[in-house]
């Protein structure tokens, strides 16, 4: 022990001093086994060499991931290169310090001048803020609310005609389908569910011998993680997945493919899927603190489907099969598993993202290989109509359980299918994609019941709806079309077949006292709404091709943003006509006065499409009122229930 130890641990025995009476290895082994025992230690944590060892992983020199002791979150690259290139960014910003106002005989910076932060980024920062995108010709998300009434006082002003002013968006989103942060318009999809469930009583008796096909992702987000090590987790959810299945022979795990670019992107961000803390490092002996964070993100969850399929290939795992046989997909591959071994299913290797697609493939072989019956367990209005619109082309009896623990039902998809009929279930699966799912978005203020009830009685619903995901491309004859069924949606007593006719049409009966998003899209902006449902009934409709051709979504509605995501592509034109442009933002830079300023010219106020942001002639923010549902008669019928 050197000096300093001694020094530091030497204590003198006293009445007033009972802690001297404490021989001093004692204290020095409470001492530093105290000070491991902080939230960044190994506390609650594992005694086992292996655990320990994996925690320690980031200063392993194989390790390429900076981690972080406290969270075990992995550093992103640029917050990573901030953090090891702290000192050399430091030392750099005080050379330049010294040169700049110190060194210099005319220094154009003076001593006491402001200094510009570096703005190092650390784990604080590491969480994705969503962002909206707009049409590239404007930069702006924060338009002002008053924006599509000043293009129309702009365009009255110029004496242009309304009537090809109204065939632009006027606005830098479509507000018929677009939020106000530049987010998909949502839709009620469950009030489709229980409407089309109102057509056949729940199952009572499921034929055997019966597969069940389980959502596995829908599985994992019922698990309570926290606390729990993450092989802990693997054996509860492989239990939950064999009482699933406990009166099928066969079980069928299905998981979503997280792909690095995806239609689903602008979704997964607005259920936090970019919060930018990444779990790589995941042992069977690490404790889950983070459950939550964990699965809001997508490499997280691509990261623990791995984990648990490993996990489940074991052998003190596959002792819970009993006898059964279990398929469990993971990205590509599929491998079956039993009690015995495990190996791969090279007939179900698929290159379909989304599982909702994938159980319907899995239901096809399940079918093929001799069970009467197929259950699949996902509580999803888009499974509900994929499985109407392909139930006819799998050749067993299909059921959806739907419901949670004492309100469980079997839905009897084959029975429901024929009450429908089939022209009406192929049909669905168009109408679904078209009237907002979770990658399309829906008509402000129009839900699913009234498109519903057209499809069942009018056969050129059908017929437009049956041939939308067939190609994928939008034929001018099948977007005519579909510009009837829209103006139908906004007017059922409408003779006009053309949405610009009818935004104009509306706009005049109303006087002009009407909001943007209170009139169907322009024509532009539909198509494009047409391109992107076209694309996600396509990929619907080849649910059961094992490997599906897939157009690239940059030619059917979206484009790829600076950071390599794909974002909706809400239309080909320019927002409003170039005349009504031009006069609506100035730029000024000190201030807005006559008779520079454009805006003050015309009676207008600055908006944030101006250059100066500044200006005493910008409009005064309200607060936000509080919208109604998209989705009106969607609501009503949740009240009815």
């Amino acid at each position: 022990m050197n000096t300093s130890c001694k020094v530091a641990f030497r204590s003198r025995i006293g009445s007033k001093n009972p802690f001297g009476r404490i021989p001093v290895d004692q204290t020095i082994e409470e001492t530093i086994n105290k000070d491991t025992q902080t939230p960044g230690g190994t506390k609650g944590f594992s005694l086992k060499g292996g655990a320990v060892a994996s925690w320690l992983n980031p200063f392993n020199a194989e390790q390429g991931d900076l981690v972080s002791l406290s969270t075990a979150t992995t550093a992103p690259p640029e917050v990573a290169k901030d953090l090891l290139g702290a000192y050399r960014i430091g030392e750099d910003a005080y050379q330049a310090f010294k040169e700049e106002r110190l060194e210099t005989d005319t220094p154009t910076i003076q001593f006491h001048d402001t200094m510009t932060k570096t703005k190092l980024r650390t784990f604080t920062n590491i969480r994705m803020k969503p962002r909206s995108q707009g049409h590239a010709k404007e930069a702006i998300l924060k338009a002002d609310r008053n924006l599509f009434g000043q293009m129309i006082l702009v365009a009255e002003n110029r004496k242009l005609k309304m009537s090809d002013v109204l065939a632009h968006p006027l606005g830098p989103l479509p507000w018929a389908l677009a939020s106000g942060d530049g987010s998909l318009r949502k839709t009620n999809k469950a009030a489709l569910a229980r409407e089309l469930e109102r057509n056949v009583s729940p199952a009572e008796v499921i034929p055997e011998p019966s597969a069940t096909i389980i959502d596995g992702m829908s599985l994992v987000q019922k698990l309570k993680g926290n606390d729990n090590t993450f092989s802990q987790l693997a054996g509860t959810a492989l239990s939950h997945v064999v009482h699933e299945g406990a009166k099928s022979r066969r079980i069928d795990v299905v998981f979503d493919v997280y792909k690095e670019t995806s239609i689903k992107d602008a979704e997964r961000a607005n259920r936090s899927a970019g919060t930018g803390i990444h779990f790589k490092n995941i042992q069977p002996g690490h404790n889950i603190q983070q459950w939550r964070k964990l699965l809001g993100s997508s490499s997280n969850k691509a990261s623990l489907i791995k984990f648990l399929v490993e996990e489940w290939k074991k052998p003190q795992h596959r002792e819970k099969l009993e006898g059964k046989e279990l398929y469990v997909t993971c990205e590509q591959l599929c491998f079956k598993i039993t009690k015995e071994q495990w190996e791969e299913a090279p007939e179900l290797k698929s290159s379909q993202e989304e599982a909702d697609t994938r159980l319907l493939l899995h239901a096809l072989h399940a079918a093929e290989s001799g069970y009467k019956s197929v259950i699949i367990t996902a509580e999803d209005t888009d499974v509900m109509v994929l499985c109407l619109g392909m139930c006819h082309k799998i050749p067993s009896h299909l059921f959806q359980k739907c419901g949670t623990k004492n309100r469980t039902r079997f839905l009897d998809i084959t029975t429901l299918s024929r009450t429908l009929g089939g022209s009406v279930c192929d049909s669905l699966i168009g109408m679904h994609a078209f009237t907002g799912c979770d990658t399309v978005s829906a008509f402000a203020g129009r839900g699913k019941m009234t498109t519903l009830k057209q499809v069942k009685m009018d056969k050129t619903y059908q017929d437009a709806f049956h041939e939308l995901g067939r190609s994928w491309e939008v034929s001018p004859e099948l977007f005519e079309k579909l510009q009837e069924i829209t103006c139908h949606m906004y007017l059922p007593s409408t003779h006009t077949t053309e949405v610009n006719k009818l935004r104009y049409e509306l706009f005049c009966a109303r006087r002009g006292e009407v909001e943007s998003s209170q009139l169907p899209p322009c024509e532009d902006c539909l198509f494009m709404h047409a391109l992107r449902a076209n694309y996600q009934a396509a990929i619907w409709r080849r649910s059961l091709q094992s490997q599906p051709f897939v157009a690239n979504p940059t030619d059917c509605g979206w484009m790829t943003d600076e950071d390599g995501k794909l974002a909706v592509n809400w239309m080909r034109g320019s927002p409003a006509p170039d005349a009504v442009m031009q006069l609506l933002s100035c730029k000024c830079v000190r201030s807005c006065e006559l008779p520079k300023c454009t805006c003050l010219s015309n009676g207008l106020k600055c908006t944030d499409m101006c250059r100066l942001q500044t200006c005493q002639n910008k409009a005064i923010e309200e607060e936000p009122v509080a919208q109604q549902s998209d989705s009106e008669s969607d609501v009503d019928d949740i009240e009815e229930d």
